[in-house]
């Protein structure tokens, strides 16, 4: 007996590309393509079409990064459909963010295309498609991330509060910390109170500190230096390494100044760039980000948002002006601190 085949809708980088992608998968029997519609309107056909499979590229007309908000949509709309992402180039980032995001298999566009294929059907029966490569990346990620795991200090959480912890330490929102887990987000938010209640911190970066603290002795003497409790050059050194950017930015300064750090133009140069890198993929995520959530706030909202930011973004830049002469009179005598 034939199986039916597989129903899929397609999302590329735009309708042209779409419309290529369809006719090339519809010539494969296993597969019957959903109406070829614009990536804004893919959600729509969602609980008319129920597809097996989403082909996603991460990369759309847009934005860079839309395709990976669509995917993130689609997910929260339904766990029925399994997500394939497409991708330009193999990069960690793009691998990690693709399963992040949603996606049960990556497929990168310098592959045949009938490992593609491949890759659709084995994710319409649930399970993974990644190579080696891929799967590489994502236990770097897994083990780099935050992790519970032998904290003494986190004995008092429950399961759930020890979950919720980790995904706010990586950085996740309460709605996608509540979709990771089947909650509300007002249940999150709830957990979350009362984690930082019991483990006395004030905010997820004092809970990040904490996690990395427990796994790695170096980063809690970093996290003392960011508290201004003292400063550690190894410390910082080994954050720098693992690509922690504000670690990178303060070495490149402290070769830089000379401050707590030998004083060395080409290690400075070196962090610096390195930090300079890193801050671009920052500022675009960021701007991307931005972008999708003027799209959801009212004009007015974001306006008075606007003035506070300025206001907030101004404040360090007066402090430190008003500052100004009293370093000048302390002079040279005051290496306590390292510029950041």
């Amino acid at each position: 007996m034939t199986p039916d085949p597989i129903l899929l809708l397609i999302a590329d980088r735009n309708v042209m590309c779409t419309q290529l992608l369809a006719e090339s998968l519809g010539r494969d029997p296993r597969f019957d393509v959903a109406p070829i519609a614009p990536a804004p309107k893919i959600l729509s056909l969602l609980p008319l079409r129920k597809p097996a499979v989403a082909v996603i590229s991460a990369e759309l007309d847009s934005g860079p990064t839309k395709g990976m908000h669509l995917a993130r949509s689609v997910r929260a709309r339904t766990r029925d459909v399994s997500i394939v992402m497409l991708l330009e180039f193999l990069e960690r980032e793009k691998v990690v963010a693709s399963f992040r995001s949603g996606a049960k298999g990556v497929y990168c566009r310098t592959e045949p295309l009938s490992e593609l294929h491949s890759c659709i059907e084995r994710v319409s029966q649930g399970r993974i498609w990644a190579d080696q490569k891929e799967a590489e990346y994502l236990l770097e990620a897994i083990q780099s991330a935050p992790t519970c795991d032998g904290l003494g200090e986190l004995n008092s959480l429950s399961k759930r509060e020890v979950a919720v912890a980790e995904f706010a330490a990586q950085g996740l929102s309460n709605k996608q910390i509540a979709l990771q887990l089947g909650l509300s987000e007002h249940t999150v938010k709830n957990h979350l109170f009362r984690i930082f209640e019991k483990l006395n911190v004030a905010n997820r970066i004092e809970l990040l500190f904490l996690m990395v603290k427990g796994r790695n002795a170096q980063y809690g003497e970093l996290a003392q230096f960011f508290w201004g409790e003292g400063f550690n050059e190894s410390a910082v050194v080994a954050a720098a390494e693992q690509g922690f950017l504000p670690a990178q930015f303060m070495l490149g300064m402290a070769h830089l100044e000379g401050r707590r750090a030998e004083r060395d133009d080409r290690a400075a140069y070196r962090w610096l760039r390195v930090a300079e890198l890193n801050s671009a993929r920052v500022l675009e995520q960021s701007r991307s980000e931005i972008s999708e959530l003027r799209s959801r706030i009212p004009s007015a909202e974001i306006a008075e948002l606007e003035q506070r930011v300025f206001r907030e973004a101004q404040e360090p830049q007066r402090a430190g002006d008003r500052k100004a002469p009293r370093e000048v009179e302390r002079g040279a005598a005051d290496t306590s601190k390292i510029a950041c």
